[in-house]
């Protein structure tokens, strides 16, 4: 048998890991990144839509209520008008944020679990690779 050096054990140590598995997982960490950005930049253009059309509503809802009226008891009810407006608006608007967080949460768990998987059965393909190939050469 040859005599072990510094050398040689480096070599031997070098030999026990495959690079291929291991940017297999980076590439997988970059799909995940990826993907949770896809899903941040999609979430965020779906929250803006909603404060836009909140938005417009609100301003619509502002418009009816300071038009110029003929009696002055309808002021007091173009105010209750306004507020019913404006407490429905931000029902919906609540609802509609909730409904969108529970979506990117959903798809974000779900994203992160595969992703989780992909990544445990890497690791553990590649040090059983790694284990039998220092079987192999003890």
């Amino acid at each position: 048998m040859a005599k072990q050096t510094t050398k040689t054990a480096a070599n031997d140590m070098q030999t026990l890991f495959d690079p291929k598995e291991y940017q297999d997982a980076f590439k997988t960490w970059a799909s995940m990144n990826a993907r949770m950005a896809s899903i941040a930049a999609e979430a965020g253009t779906r929250a803006t839509d909603i404060a836009s059309a909140t938005a417009k509503e609100a301003f619509s809802n502002v418009r009816d209520l300071v038009q110029a009226r003929e009696e002055p008891a309808a002021y007091g009810k173009a105010y209750t008008d306004f507020v019913q407006k404006q407490t429905e608006l931000f029902t919906r608007t609540t609802q509609s944020y909730a409904n969108e967080t529970q979506k990117v949460s959903t798809e974000a768990a779900e994203m992160a679990s595969k992703a989780g998987e992909d990544i445990t059965d890497k690791v553990t393909a590649t040090a059983e690779g790694a284990a039998k190939t220092a079987k192999k050469a003890a």
